[in-house]
């Protein structure tokens, strides 16, 4: 983010919530003290006084990949190897299965026969431990989004494990792939209510988990609805600046509100999601780990495309916490040498097997054209003495240096504001990069250097300029350029509400069911309206009693039974400004 705000007065969530009560002029009075100004947040309270169920609960246990945040697409006939630590057990007996995701409203599951087992590695995890179990897709897989379960006998106990959203089964690559670019989501964030119209989008710890966070959950029924082939987030995904605790309930919160994407999505963290409090010994860096895995990554996307998802806040951790307060020194991004090592060698392992037509990305929180080395004015007397020391004292890290850094950051913001980015840039350059995906600033931009795409999107909380948005990258199968990431003008994300407008809750487009939508039925009438200035094509899930069914508009894309139940996806267009109905008959 941009511009964390520093708060001077005593806040706690119940008054953020209690401000969604009261008339907007009184509302306005808790936010008096709010200033746009980045570092810290000041002494707070926390949800966890009021609310102490929630609890600290780690995701990641035996399964290391795929995962939630890392998923494997996977082409019916193909082969997954699945990465497991066993702890210092001894396994045998291997049952993999493939299930539906939470949100599918239906059951099933479909066993994935092993191939082989042998003793393996990760880059990211430390363990003698790690098993790497080869299995086939069958045929009869549909194409669907699914929960992974591992199960296997370690030393006489039967283990089970599972994780969420992590297999996507297609029946082909597409070279006109989709995806989508979201950041900023910003769970847990009181900058959504800054504005208190917004109170209600926001949601702010309603007691009604289907109304908190509804910005957010609109935001992905959206991208539900335009059903890319993945998603990547790039980063911001809590907040962390409130109380040093925040993040126990912040981590549980996001991680929860994620499982309801029904497409792939790809994860790395920004600043927000890594700050340290030493005070408590509440490390994000350490909470990504235990809930989303690597800080770093890459996958493909069949043939066609090849995407480094980096942490881009890579500091020690001495750099990223708040010396006992919720006041953060560093805030903008940085590479150093063991990641930048790892992104050369994956670029350079890709370039000996890549197509001519595959397209290469990086995608981070920070952008690295945007360093503040460049920013910072050297009119500025102040700025002169940091870098002066910066460069004379930063490593090892001296405090002075942070302190002075934090306050200039404060008047001119931190963006790239460490080391790597022009190394970074060079290897990109080398390696023909395509394309690089960027979030911070919370705001749109668009810049073409040196045959390279940098695209900065807005955020996805309430504070986005010139709204909450997100893009849409839509592949030119004849070449490697890509269409539809500008709305409007020269830069503008596609907006999450109807014109920009977060306090009207209105969404751009959206789909609403006559009846339930929920196996019952054997007939049933969906209404989709579409606000944007431009048509949209969209997947609609129908799920009905068992049948064959025919839609009055659009095209039967898949259609399997589930049980008694049969799920039927049907993909129409809908032109701008204009609302059509469908019908599903048998």
């Amino acid at each position: 983010m941009k511009r964390p705000y520093r708060w001077k007065t005593k806040l706690t969530a119940f008054i953020i919530a209690l401000a969604m009560t009261l008339p907007a002029g009184q509302a306005s009075a808790y936010f008096s003290g709010i200033e746009k100004q980045d570092g810290g947040m000041g002494n707070t309270t926390h949800y966890l006084d009021e609310v102490p169920n929630i609890a600290l609960d780690p995701k990641i246990d035996n399964i290391i990949y795929p995962l939630m945040a890392t998923p494997a697409i996977k082409k019916n006939g193909s082969e997954l190897t699945v990465k497991v630590d066993t702890k210092g057990k001894e396994p045998a007996g291997w049952n993999i299965s493939l299930n539906p995701v939470e949100d599918a409203k239906v059951d099933g599951s479909f066993n994935l026969p092993v191939k082989s087992v042998k003793k393996g590695s990760s880059y990211w995890k430390e363990s003698s431990s790690i098993y790497e179990v080869t299995v086939s897709i069958p045929d009869d897989v549909p194409e669907e989004l699914f929960d992974l379960q591992v199960a296997y006998t370690g030393d006489g106990s039967r283990i089970t494990d599972d994780e969420p959203n992590s297999v996507k089964i297609i029946k082909e690559f597409k070279k006109d792939f989709t995806f989508i670019h979201l950041t900023d989501i910003h769970v847990g964030s009181p900058r959504n209510v800054s504005d208190p119209n917004n109170a209600t989008e926001a949601g702010m710890w309603d007691p009604d988990l289907k109304k908190r966070w509804l910005y957010l959950q609109k935001t992905i029924r959206q991208v539900n609805l335009l059903k890319p082939d993945f998603v990547v987030l790039t980063g911001d995904l809590m907040f962390g600046q409130m109380n040093p605790k925040e993040y126990i309930y912040e981590y549980e919160e996001t991680y929860r509100i994620l499982k309801q994407f029904n497409v792939p999505v790809y994860i790395v963290p920004g600043n927000h999601d890594y700050y340290a409090q030493d005070a408590t010994l509440a490390d994000g860096a350490k909470y990504w780990e235990q809930y989303f895995g690597p800080q770093y990554f890459s996958f493909d996307y069949g043939p066609y495309a090849h995407m480094i998802g980096y942490n881009s806040f890579d500091w020690d951790k001495f750099d990223r916490q708040g010396h006992g307060t919720v006041s953060v020194p560093t805030w903008g991004g940085q590479v150093r040498e063991q990641q930048m090592d790892w992104i050369k060698k994956d670029l350079a392992e890709n370039k000996a097997t890549a197509s001519a037509e595959q397209i290469k990305g990086l995608f981070s929180h920070h952008n690295p054209i945007w360093r503040d080395r460049d920013i910072w004015p050297t009119s500025d007397p102040e700025v002169v003495d940091y870098w002066k020391e910066y460069d004379a004292k930063h490593n090892p890290q001296n405090l002075t240096t942070l302190i002075k850094g934090e306050k200039i950051g404060n008047t001119y913001d931190q963006q790239w504001h460490g080391e790597g980015a022009h190394e970074l840039i060079d290897v990109m350059k080398q390696n023909n990069v395509d394309i690089s995906l960027h979030g911070h600033t919370h705001v749109d931009n668009i810049t073409e250097q040196d045959g390279i795409l940098y695209s900065t999107t807005s955020s996805i909380e309430l504070t986005g300029k010139p709204w909450v948005g997100y893009r849409l990258f839509e592949k030119d199968p004849a070449n490697k350029k890509f269409n539809s990431y500008v709305y409007e003008g020269p830069d503008k994300s596609m907006p999450v509400y109807e014109n920009g407008n977060t306090s009207a809750g209105v969404v751009s487009f959206e789909n609403n069911f006559k009846l339930p939508n929920d196996g019952s039925q054997s007939t049933q009438t969906a209404t989709v309206t579409n606000r944007l200035n431009k048509p949209i094509t969209i997947s609609m899930p129908f799920y009905m009693t068992q049948g064959s069914y025919t839609p009055s508009k659009g095209e039967v894309i898949e259609s399997q039974l589930y049980g008694t139940k049969q799920y039927v996806e049907v993909k129409v267009s809908i032109p701008a400004h204009s609302t059509q109905t469908i019908e599903l008959n048998r």
